[in-house]
C-alpha cells in the first residue's frame, strides 16, 4: 500500500481559546481535531479533544505527543514538515539534519550541500527565488541522504500569513516524490490562505450553493463573498479562513496535486 504523509487522517490546526467554567471559574482550553479520510481524501469522520491546558504539565504532554506522531512520520517515510521565520537560514530542522547526515555548521555555509548538481540555474538561486516569489512552490532534486543513497524528493514550499496578510513564515514540506501528500496543519493553512477566486467558485458549485447560501454558512456578509469571488486579494485573511473553514464542513476537500497544483472535490459531510 502506498504510504501517505498523515496516514487515512488530517489533523485540522488547534485551537486555543478560554472559557468560563459553571463555577464562573476561567481556564484555558485547547481544541483539536482529527478527519479520517479514505485514501482519496474524502472524509469519513472527525473526532477530537477539549482539553484543560491551564495547567503547563499537561500543555507539555500534549505537545510531546505531538511530536512523537511527527516523528513517527519521519521514521516511517522520512517525510517532515517543518517551519522556517526567516531566509537566509539560522537554523535547521533537526529531521532535515537527521536525512541529510550533515552537520548544522556545513549546512549554513551551503544551504544546498546535500543537492546533487543540477543543469542551469544553481539549486542556491532556485530557492532563493522560491522564497522571493511569495507563493507556493516546489523543487524536486535529487538529494544525497545520510545512509549514502540518492533519493528525488519533493520540496514544497508555502508562506503563511498573519491577519494583515503579510508573510508570517514559509511551511516546508520535504518528502520522497512518490508519497502521496495529504497537507494539515500549517501546511494545510497556507495553502488554503493561497486558494484563487476560481477555487471557491469551483467547491460553490459542487455544493450547489448561491453567494447567500456560502454567506449564510461562513457569518461573512453577501458583499465581502461578491468581492471575494472577483478578487480573493480583495479581502482580509480572516474572512478568506472563514469562508474557507465553511465549505470544508460542508464536504469540500482540497488536494495537493503534482507540484503546488489545488484540486477542489466533494467529499461527504462531516457531522458535528
Amino acid at each position: 500500500m502506498e504510504p501517505d504523509l498523515v496516514r487515512q487522517s488530517e489533523t485540522v490546526p488547534p485551537s486555543i481559546f478560554r472559557i468560563v467554567r459553571p463555577d464562573s471559574g476561567i481556564c484555558t482550553v485547547m481544541s483539536r481535531v482529527e478527519v479520517t479520510t479514505t485514501p482519496n481524501g474524502r472524509p469519513l469522520s472527525a473526532h477530537g479533544i477539549l482539553a484543560d491546558i491551564s495547567d503547563p504539565a499537561m500543555l507539555a504532554r500534549a505537545e510531546a505527543a505531538q511530536r512523537q506522531r511527527d516523528q513517527a512520520i519521519f521514521d516511517s517515510v522520512r517525510a517532515f514538515t517543518s517551519t522556517a521565520y526567516t531566509f537566509p537560514f539560522i537554523k535547521f530542522s533537526q529531521k532535515w539534519l537527521d536525512l541529510v547526515g550533515l552537520p548544522e555548521s556545513e549546512l549554513l555555509q551551503d544551504p544546498t550541500r546535500p543537492f546533487v548538481k543540477a543543469e542551469g540555474v544553481p539549486w542556491s538561486a532556485r530557492i532563493g527565488g522560491m522564497y522571493a516569489s511569495n507563493h507556493a512552490s516546489y523543487l524536486l532534486p535529487d538529494l544525497r541522504l545520510a545512509n549514502g543513497d540518492t533519493v528525488r524528493y519533493r520540496l514544497l514550499l508555502v508562506p503563511v500569513l498573519n491577519d494583515a496578510g503579510h508573510i508570517e513564515s514559509w511551511t516546508q514540506l520535504i518528502g520522497p516524490i512518490q508519497l502521496r501528500i495529504r497537507p494539515s496543519g500549517r501546511l494545510r493553512l497556507g495553502l488554503e490562505q493561497h486558494l484563487e477566486s476560481g477555487h471557491v467558485r469551483a467547491a460553490r458549485a459542487l455544493l450547489d450553493w448561491s453567494m447567500a447560501d456560502l454567506s449564510g454558512a461562513s457569518g461573512v456578509s453577501l458583499s465581502t463573498i461578491r468581492r471575494l469571488e472577483g478578487s480573493i486579494a480583495s479581502v482580509s485573511v480572516a474572512n478568506r479562513n472563514q469562508v474557507i473553514g465553511a465549505l470544508r464542513s460542508a464536504g469540500i476537500v482540497f488536494s495537493l496535486m503534482d507540484g503546488a497544483t489545488i484540486a477542489v472535490s466533494k467529499g461527504r459531510q462531516i457531522a458535528g
